[in-house]
């Protein structure tokens, strides 16, 4: 009965800890348009649940470092992980939007963005107001539509904008 109980205690952790690691996602790549940049969305191992934390590395084709920005935490809880990434059409913008690893602001999907001409890494956010739709979408040249509240009047609100005019306001 022992023994039984052992190898069903056993089977059931093992369940257990396929399901936890089950929804961690896979390192991703993103090739910029123009071919001269690569974006890699990097899953970071330690999450006991969710969608998981990221780590953001952009290199030059070769292989060159040109931006790393890590969105983890001690706990696997109090990071970022991507949702959503995608190169504007000219090359210019690598977007990505991100959720809480541990679920805090379930409503909130900040959304961070890298351009080519600097590398700095900028929160959508600052410019705009709490961004609350993971699901953007960019058209051309650099133009990003998405969903959130507006940083004045916190009223919900639907933005399209070019990131290259919103960085030049600023």
């Amino acid at each position: 009965m022992i023994k039984k109980n052992i190898a069903l205690l056993s089977t059931m952790l093992i369940l257990l800890i396929g399901t936890s690691y089950a929804g961690q996602k896979k390192d991703q790549k993103y090739e910029s348009p123009d071919g001269k940049f690569v974006a890699n969305v990097v899953a970071l191992p330690k999450v006991p649940y969710g969608s998981g934390e990221s780590k953001i590395i952009i290199k030059t084709k070769k292989g060159k470092l040109l931006c790393s920005k890590n969105y983890g935490s001690e706990t696997g809880e109090h990071g970022f992980g991507a949702e959503h990434a995608a190169w504007t059409p000219d090359s210019r913008f690598f977007v990505y939007s991100m959720s809480s690893s541990g679920g805090h602001q379930a409503w909130h999907f900040p959304t961070d963005f890298i351009s080519t001409h600097d590398f700095k890494v900028r929160r959508l956010d600052d410019y705009l107001g709490p961004i609350t739709d993971p699901d953007f979408e960019l058209s051309s040249p650099d133009v990003i539509k998405t969903a959130g509240r507006n940083k004045d009047t916190i009223d919900e609100a639907a933005f399209e904008i070019s990131l290259s005019k919103l960085i030049k306001k600023k």
